[in-house]
């Protein structure tokens, strides 16, 4: 596979069609396949498991070597992991169960170098250990570096508007499941008034400088969304699809 000739932040100021999953199974030739599948980027997800650090480095080590972006859900509650993640490589941040303005701008201000921010400098990987020059690298790195937020519950969405006002946000990611939860609707994702939630998440994303990114359930809702002019997609968790893929290839041989 190829390096993309834009970068991951730019394809989404772009409105490029992108296509991603989150990656709860923990192995690098898990994220090869995945690589491999042509997904435009995956995530790996640290608040639903417990992966060493060890294993983070070489799953990223495996998506860098196939070119394909890598962000990683990080909790606030482990926002110490994000500077050394970010050091090792990956594109950017995604931050669960963000509910006000206080919140947001942590997550951004760990994500950044000064002036928007306050993660630490040194030489890492990305500015291959000083050899490039460190000064340009921390406006690469401004330029570079991708923050999502997660709204996933109500208390989410009625702060919404004074945490769109934070610069440095580049996507909004729904999270109806958690939503749904907070609703008093636990795994009711399709009911109508959790959609419609989501769908206020997605309007004010519309009069903000923040992309709306979706997780479409069914194929019924990645149309939805296209035609509502949305481009970044995340296609669910890796474990289901390859339990769903398991079962089919099992069951077509019984039926054999």
């Amino acid at each position: 596979m190829n390096k993309h000739p834009i970068g991951f932040k730019q394809r989404i100021k772009n409105h490029e069609n992108l296509y991603g999953l989150f990656c709860s199974i923990g192995s690098p030739v898990n994220i090869e396949q995945m690589a491999l599948a042509g997904y435009d980027f995956i995530i790996i997800d640290l608040e639903h498991t417990l992966f060493s650090n060890t294993l983070l480095e070489t799953m990223i080590l495996a998506a860098k070597s196939y070119y394909v972006d890598i962000l990683v859900r990080v909790p606030l509650q482990a926002i110490h992991l994000v500077n050394p993640l970010l050091d090792a490589g990956v594109t950017g941040i995604i931050f669960p169960r963000i509910e006000n303005e206080t919140q947001a701008r942590q997550a951004v201000q760990a994500c950044h170098y000064a002036p928007l921010g306050s993660r630490g400098l040194n030489s890492t990987r990305l500015n291959r250990y000083g050899l490039d020059d460190l000064t340009t690298f921390v406006k690469k790195a401004q330029d570079d570096t991708v923050v999502i937020l997660m709204i996933e519950t109500m208390l989410g969405i009625q702060h919404l508007d004074e945490i769109l006002q934070i610069d440095g946000i580049d996507v909004i990611l729904e999270g109806a499941a958690d939503l749904s939860q907070s609703m008093g609707l636990p795994w009711q994702t399709t009911h109508p008034e959790v959609k419609q939630q989501v769908d206020k998440i997605y309007q004010k994303c519309l009069q903000s400088e923040s992309s709306f990114c979706a997780i479409p359930r069914q194929i019924s809702d990645i149309e939805y969304w296209k035609n509502q002019s949305v481009h970044m997609f995340v296609l669910g968790d890796d474990r289901s699809i390859v339990r769903k893929a398991h079962q089919h290839y099992l069951e077509s041989y019984k039926r054999a």
